[in-house]
């Protein structure tokens, strides 16, 4: 029930967040600069809170990572996966969000089944 609620709060904060950049319409696509932000973002939530997606919260290592750390790693029709890689903890964190700045998952994998 407390991950459920989590990620919902999540969610909710990534919508508030995704208005900041949104044009008049509100579903217009964000660019990937502002999804590598997000994405970012999201990995800042995630060293206060597991978000349920079974790798737990992340250390603070990964507060003050440098911008050369947060990349684009793949598009695709509809979707961004942002990699953010901790040279400290030889991870790189893969966040799935889709073009409007919703952030839909994240893993150390960058493998997201059903993606094309």
């Amino acid at each position: 029930m407390m991950k459920k609620s989590f990620l919902s709060i999540i969610f909710l904060l990534m919508v508030a967040s995704q208005s900041l950049y949104a044009h008049s319409g509100g579903h217009d696509p964000v660019s990937e600069k502002e999804a590598v932000f997000i994405a970012s973002q999201v990995t800042l939530q995630f060293i206060d809170n597991d978000p349920g997606l079974g790798f737990g919260k992340l250390d603070d290592s990964w507060r003050d990572l440098p911008a050369a750390a947060q990349t684009m790693h793949k598009t695709g029709e509809g979707y961004y996966i942002v990699s953010i890689n901790n040279k400290s903890q030889n991870k790189t964190l893969y966040v799935l969000l889709s073009v409007e700045g919703e952030v839909y998952d994240a893993n150390f994998s960058g493998v997201f089944p059903g993606l094309k």
